[in-house]
């Protein structure tokens, strides 16, 4: 492949990785405006949203969850939804979690005179947790979980992955961009000097004929003499 072909590639794509990228930016931020509105909507009513994502932060989980999965949680309806196994995301006041949620597995269930008490506990931990948990505090069950997402995550919301995802894309349109203009102008001018190029051949036509009608005088001229 020669010099011309390799720039060409490169150009293409640098492009196609650029576009790439936008309309996976683009269809992120379709999701999280709609992942927003649905739970400002359940917020509104005073339910849970129907669907949540959480990233694990915790090793509390290991093996089966670990640091960074990402786990899809769905909301609950009833109690009789919920077994002893179950993984589920809940809010507690016995740990301080800083306002964040908590996700282990159902260790227990109790049936208590002021309602269904819930024992729960890390597939990592030794022991239950402290504490029983009631319905209206949990958020949802896991549906399924996507190994590693989390890393993405913490990544774009850092500096150098703000820089790779939003700004190096960004760039490479502009550059794409430069390219082609800098490609038109070079037709435009071409384009512009083909008058001027088509008078430089009229004229040295035009001399070429007068210089070959000199000749044929001077030959005349020559001939009349003898």
């Amino acid at each position: 492949m020669n010099k011309e072909g390799i720039k060409k590639w490169w150009n293409y794509f640098i492009k196609v990785l650029s576009y790439l990228c936008l309309i996976v930016l683009f269809l992120i931020a379709i999701f999280l405006i709609i992942y927003i509105l649905s739970s400002q909507v359940a917020r509104s009513k005073g339910e849970y949203p129907y669907f949540n994502l959480y990233t694990i932060v915790s090793p509390s989980m290991e093996p089966n969850i670990k640091v960074y999965d990402v786990i899809l949680v769905k909301r609950v309806k009833n109690e009789s939804d919920l077994k002893i196994g179950d993984v589920i995301t809940f809010h507690t006041n016995v740990y301080n979690t800083g306002g964040y949620t908590v996700t282990h597995r159902i260790y227990d269930i109790i049936k208590a005179e002021d309602g269904t008490k819930y024992i729960t506990k890390g597939d990592n931990n030794q022991r239950p947790d402290d504490g029983e948990i009631s319905f209206k505090d949990i958020v949802g069950k896991e549906q399924f979980k996507i190994a590693g997402l989390g890393r993405i995550q913490f990544f774009v919301s850092s500096k150098l992955g703000w820089l790779f995802v939003i700004l190096i894309p960004a760039m490479g349109i502009i550059l794409t961009d430069i390219i082609k203009l800098k490609r038109i102008i070079k037709i435009k001018k071409e384009i512009e000097e083909i008058p001027t190029m088509n008078n430089i051949r009229r004229i040295r036509e035009v001399e070429e004929n007068k210089r070959l009608l000199a000749l044929l005088e001077r030959s005349r001229k020559f001939n009349r003499k003898k």
